[in-house]
């Protein structure tokens, strides 16, 4: 009797009773399954960190040497493990196992890496920025709306108050949407990390038991990545015979969503373009030559052109770094472990070359620059690959370029000087015939060069002109110079080692005349 007069008394105590059993026996029957399968692997929701990086200009190949966890249903054996996405040619082992399959399905990852963080933040920030803009733009439409009901004062009062709100609210929503704009901007110059990979799911041969991990070891390639050399040349012309620093970079990117905070790095010049060479085309002789379609190269490897570098790209510390160049391809192995996700610079070598500063004049009409050259050996025993340079004189910035050493050697240009220049004077241009019967035919060029130095020391300017290439017989070219000029038979060039002394001038006359026979339709014309 007390019993059934309690539970009329309290029929609100009995639901919530009977409330809380309903919602506890889902978590009671998740624990048992749980209990039932002790031994089923964590979730494993990021790539792990890679153990050693091989980077080359195409890509990367990350290996990793680690723990997996381990799951033993129904007499099988499965280890877990999660790739990056874009990640390719998986090659795995299990020491001590033989591995039966694997099998892949998408996993959504978590942001883990510098870039993906920074990405995630903006997008918050965005959204908190949008949430702003809205309230404002509520409140605008609020108090621009006319109520239909009220006294004569109140809408007065009313209407004092828009007059006051109005332009705040506007003010404040210009305001808020200037920051979303510049968030936005900041977040399309963000590359992407990708936000899904690949759960590898690997079934052993043999069942494990008593282990919930195992060694496993693998490696797999992404194309996200890569890097290529940069150099900062920079000319100390006051210095002595004149002195040449070079630095080599190496301008690294990887946005795989995660950092790379232990792993050994190594720097790959690696290969490009083709694998292999095109076949010979065949050498067909006769009187009709057919033309013959030009071969092909084969087998090109696809190539993705490099990332643009980042003005705010960081330069990191100048660690040591070992440069290997016995391989087929130079490598650099940086002493200091690790890469995170993003842009930056490595120092690989750095060198001062003595080499004096040139001056070169190649003048034409309308342009009276001179430039500034200089032609270093390149040391043997250090790596130089080629690549873009940053060039500048005594520190100021002159422009960029190609790094390309050839034969031991490589020319360095450093713009114009601008305290030497040459002005061309057109002096002449003449045609006519000669012989008894008019048997030839004669044109005739002549220029002056007036070469100025602004600097308190003398400089020798190297001035070139191209030579006439006569292909027909009996066409003729004669040379009229003061002084007499030099001939570069290789390159087809003239030239003159200009003396001009401090704040001085000096003058090169150079006078060229082509004669052919007058049944030869020829009409030559001067550069």
């Amino acid at each position: 009797m007390r019993q059934t007069l309690l539970t009329r008394q309290q029929p609100g105590l009995v639901r919530r009773t009977l409330l809380r059993v309903v919602l506890a026996m889902p978590l009671f029957f998740c624990q048992m399954a749980g209990l039932a399968r002790a031994d089923a692997p964590a979730p494993v929701l990021a790539p792990a960190d890679p153990t050693s990086v091989l980077l080359s200009p195409a890509g990367a190949v990350l290996e990793v040497q680690g723990e997996a966890p381990l799951s033993t249903i129904d007499g099988m054996s499965v280890l877990q493990i999660v790739l990056p996405g874009g990640a390719e040619n998986l090659q795995l082992s299990v020491p001590g196992h033989t591995v039966l399959r694997w099998s892949a399905a998408p996993q959504i990852l978590e942001p883990r890496g510098a870039v993906s963080r920074a990405r995630e933040e903006l997008l918050a920030r965005i959204a908190g920025a949008q949430a702003q803009l809205a309230a404002v733009r509520a409140r605008q439409a609020l108090w621009q709306s006319r109520p239909q009901d009220g006294s004569v004062a109140l809408l007065e009062e009313r209407d004092k108050k828009v007059q006051e709100l109005i332009p705040d609210l506007s003010r404040e929503a210009t305001r808020i949407d200037r920051r979303l704009k510049l968030l936005q901007e900041e977040l399309n110059n963000l590359p992407a990390s990708p936000a899904l990979g690949q759960k590898i799911s690997i079934v052993l041969h043999k069942a494990v038991t008593g282990a919930a991990s195992l060694p496993v070891r693998y490696s797999y390639s992404l194309a996200n990545c890569g890097w290529r050399p940069v150099y900062e040349i920079n000319a100390r012309p006051a210095e002595g015979k004149g002195v040449i620093d070079v630095r080599l970079m190496a301008e690294v990117w990887q946005f795989t969503g995660m950092d790379w905070r232990t792993a050994r790095l190594t720097l790959a010049t690696g290969g490009q373009g083709a694998r292999e060479p095109a076949p010979l085309p065949d050498w067909v002789v006769e009187s009709a030559p057919q033309i013959q379609p030009r071969a092909a190269a084969m087998n090109l490897r696809a190539r993705k052109e490099a990332m643009p570098l980042a003005a705010a790209a960081p330069v990191q510390d100048n660690a040591p770094v070992r440069a290997d160049a016995e391989g087929v391809y130079a490598v650099w192995h940086p002493a200091e472990p690790g890469l995170m996700e993003g842009r930056a610079r490595l120092q690989l070598a750095a060198d001062a070359w003595q080499a004096p500063l040139r001056w070169l004049a190649r003048p034409v009409q309308g342009d009276n620059r001179v430039w500034l050259t200089a032609r270093c050996d390149v040391p043997a025993q250090t790596v130089w690959p080629q690549g873009q340079a940053e060039y500048s004189v005594d520190g100021q910035s002159v422009g960029q370029g190609s790094f390309a050493p050839r034969g031991g050697e490589v020319t360095l240009f450093f713009g114009a000087d601008p305290r030497v220049s040459v002005q061309t004077v057109a002096d002449s241009k003449k045609r006519g015939e000669s012989g008894f019967i008019d048997t030839s035919k004669n044109w005739t060029w002549a220029w002056t060069y007036v070469v100025a130095n602004g600097h308190t020391k003398p400089v020798t300017v190297r001035l070139e002109r191209p030579a006439p290439q006569i292909v027909d017989q009996g066409v003729s070219v004669r040379y009229d110079d003061a002084p007499p000029s030099k001939k570069n038979e290789k390159e087809h060039m003239l030239f003159w080692d200009v003396q001009v002394p401090a704040a001085g001038k000096a003058e090169v006359r150079h006078s060229v005349t082509i004669s052919s026979p007058t049944k030869l339709p020829l009409l030559p014309d001067a550069p």
